[in-house]
């Protein structure tokens, strides 16, 4: 793509105005997504941008007891348990799953049925076929 054509590319992309509607900006303002919130969010979507974590996710989502202990997720992934440890570590910072230990062995389950939510949200997007409205937007 030469220079001219990526130019060009970039501006169809920006406002040439500041501002052509007001009443637009002001409703983007009154609807304004706090910065904290914004973080926490976006941290949320972080943890679960890991492939093994998502992985981790799937299993829990599908177990049929809805608990699963590390060497039954590290086996069944085809992983390591140190690596599903950590995995799991990280999820359950970020209150995704909880643990509870029977003796020596832990189990995880997912916290809420929020997370079921995104994921399923997150699968029905990826699987999606692109529509021409999508594509011509």
């Amino acid at each position: 793509m030469s220079v001219t054509n990526a130019s060009s590319a970039f501006t169809e992309d920006v406002c040439q105005q500041r501002s052509i509607h007001p009443e637009q900006a002001l409703a983007v303002r009154r609807q304004l997504l706090g910065v904290e919130t914004a973080h926490s969010v976006a941290d949320l979507f972080a943890v679960l941008s890991d492939p093994t974590r998502l992985q981790v996710v799937y299993a829990l989502l599908h177990a049929p007891s809805g608990e699963l202990c590390v060497c039954d997720l590290a086996a069944g992934l085809g992983r390591d348990d140190t690596t599903i440890s950590h995995q799991l570590r990280v999820l359950r910072s970020h209150h995704i799953v909880s643990m509870r230990k029977v003796g020596r062995i832990v189990y995880y389950r997912l916290v809420d049925e929020h997370i079921r939510h995104l994921l399923a949200v997150g699968l029905k997007h990826t699987n999606e076929p692109l529509t021409d409205a999508l594509l011509t937007y």
